[in-house]
């Protein structure tokens, strides 16, 4: 009995559920058009490549959440319309990044970036303690895991401001 009751969680979703998927979803895709962007005014081979992964690894999490919430959303369409309102929003952190970028200020570019990548990782460590389906925080729990490598990637690498242009 036990047993039947643990396999049928791994199906059973709630609204909930399409609500953090789709939040899950908008932080990644966020991320990942910044940083496919960001990699084409960033000379360091280094931040690029770090900048590259950013982006491929929020691919993949986006392939896999979508696929998630496909299987979610047609059992909760009223959901759907009312989820606009919610979207957290990066832009500014990004804007920021970008203007730095821009200004050859790469050191305060990664600081800004450690700072929404900090809080991106706050997101989905919420969103997975708060799915009901062992799918959901599985998957979750995966992209949190390639996002937190590839922040600390950023956070270890060696900047120095006063040898960049201002």
């Amino acid at each position: 009995m036990t047993l039947n009751l643990k396999q049928s969680k791994e199906v059973m979703h709630d609204g909930t559920d399409l609500w953090l998927l789709n939040e899950a979803i908008d932080l990644c895709q966020a991320g990942q058009q910044f940083y496919a962007q960001a990699t084409k005014g960033i000379d360091d081979y280094n931040i690029k490549r770090i900048f590259g992964h950013m982006a491929e690894v929020r691919k993949g999490i986006l392939r896999r959440l979508t696929a998630l919430f496909k299987q979610v959303e047609p059992r909760y369409p009223q959901t759907i319309e009312s989820i606009e309102t919610l979207r957290p929003s990066l832009r500014p952190y990004y804007a920021e990044a970008e203007k730095a970028i821009e200004q050859k200020r790469v050191a305060k570019a990664i600081k800004v970036l450690i700072t929404a990548e900090q809080y991106v990782l706050s997101r989905l460590k919420l969103a997975a303690k708060r799915a009901s389906s062992q799918q959901v925080i599985r998957q979750l729990a995966e992209g949190i895991a390639w996002l937190q490598i590839s922040c600390d990637s950023m956070k270890n690498l060696p900047l120095n401001e006063s040898s960049q242009s201002s």
